[in-house]
């Protein structure tokens, strides 16, 4: 799992082991991590852990977020690189790796089925038979997350043009 470790001369060098979703950072006993410096706001940042990918978010600090010194709003982390709130060093270690472009996003039920939606609440990528469907009053349907019941929708760049064996059935039978 993904840690970010400080290396501040005169902090002690802790880990801090995130959690997937949002670890907050800060001075303040409210945050999901406490780190006691003069140089890092009450509620500094949040970094976002997703199981491809994670953000640091700034939270209006005094002293700014920097990663690899470049001050950020808003940016994406990887491992190796150094997390920098105020004067306090973090580095990033375990860093979720983002999956390669081309290969087939897959369930995460059903490993050796294709994904087809994505949950825009908690992320989970799901096949069609994962997906739960709330028919409501005028046809509508909701089609829903079964972890979180957070709406799905299609993921992108999925080829649309493919016909189920049904599909290519019927059309042939309609084409003589």
């Amino acid at each position: 799992m993904a840690k970010l470790v400080i290396k501040t001369e005169g902090l002690p060098a802790e880990t801090l082991p995130l959690k997937l979703g949002l670890n907050r950072l800060g001075r303040s006993s409210q945050n999901d991590f406490e780190i006691q410096h003069d140089t890092i706001s009450r509620f500094h940042c949040e970094v976002e852990v997703h199981d491809d990918t994670m953000l640091v978010r700034d939270l209006d600090s005094s002293n700014g977020t920097f990663v690899d010194d470049e001050p950020v709003s808003k940016a994406t982390l990887v491992s190796g690189q150094f997390l920098r709130l105020g004067d306090v060093s973090l580095e990033v270690l375990d860093a979720p790796v983002p999956p390669d472009p081309d290969a087939i996003p897959r369930c995460v039920n059903h490993p050796d089925y294709p994904a087809s939606m994505r949950c825009t609440k908690c992320g989970r990528l799901l096949c069609g038979p994962c997906i739960h469907i709330l028919k409501v009053a005028g046809g509508i349907s909701h089609k829903l997350c079964p972890a979180c019941s957070g709406h799905c929708e299609p993921l992108p760049n999925m080829n649309r043009d493919k016909k189920s064996l049904f599909g290519n059935l019927v059309e042939k039978l309609f084409r003589r």
